[in-house]
């Protein structure tokens, strides 16, 4: 599945560029570079089924994923209340 099919399907949003993320709030993550589209189609479900993970975890209020020419970045935004990684 498109990675911007799969973002839409659990409401999670799409940016361009990493600028366009943190413009928005948007701390960065994970970032992977596949060799091909299809790997990035991959590299892109892995980050972000990682990320819906930590948001019903309660350890990140919202997720991105970031979807350059080279490249897939997971990118959340943490909110008052939501749990850090350091507390665990």
């Amino acid at each position: 599945m498109h990675p911007k099919d799969l973002a839409a399907r659990h409401d999670v949003k799409v940016f361009d560029s990493p600028e366009a993320a943190a413009k928005e709030g948007f701390a960065l993550g994970e970032r992977l570079s596949p060799r091909n589209v299809w790997n990035r189609d991959s590299s892109a479900s892995a980050v972000l089924f990682d990320l819906i993970g930590k948001r019903k975890r309660g350890e990140v209020a919202e997720v991105a994923l970031v979807l350059d020419p080279y490249g897939v970045t997971g990118a959340f935004k943490n909110e008052p209340g939501a749990r850090s990684q350091e507390s665990e």
